[in-house]
């Protein structure tokens, strides 16, 4: 499922390259969210269509290592779970976003995704990612 970058991370990859305004001075966790429709590239936390649904969180997720290569693609190692939610999700999800904390709107958005095709689980299923299905590329 390819993304694109927000303009958060965007700016905050260019900024690494040239070594300048590094806004994370060292490794930090990422957080996939489920959101209920597409956000602009210029997206705050505040403003996300993020589902809310009892039973979903945003989670974690674990990438490999960039390949060496052009284009270089890092992708998600292990499978992402959300749910099983404990009620039927009412609106369907067609999108996910990166995100930089686990709950709440202080973090910043750094990446996007539409759904290969929407979903919409009901009360006690769960939603997977599969291994590599999630992938960043830069050439």
């Amino acid at each position: 499922m390819p993304g694109n970058p927000t303009a958060h991370g965007a700016r905050t990859k260019l900024n690494y390259y040239v070594g300048k305004n590094l806004e994370y001075s060292a490794t930090f966790q990422t957080y996939l969210a489920l959101l209920t429709a597409n956000v602009a590239d210029n997206v705050e936390m505040t403003s996300l269509p993020e589902l809310t649904t009892p039973g979903y969180s945003r989670q974690l997720v674990a990438w490999t290592d960039a390949t060496l290569a052009r284009p270089s693609i890092i992708s998600n190692s292990g499978i992402i779970t959300f749910g099983p939610v404990t009620q039927d999700v009412t609106v369907p999800i067609t999108h996910a976003v990166l995100v930089t904390v686990p709950v709440g709107t202080t973090g910043k958005v750094l990446y996007k995704w539409q759904l290969d095709s929407p979903q919409q689980p009901v009360n006690g299923q769960a939603l997977q990612i599969a291994v590599s299905k999630l992938s960043i590329s830069e050439s």
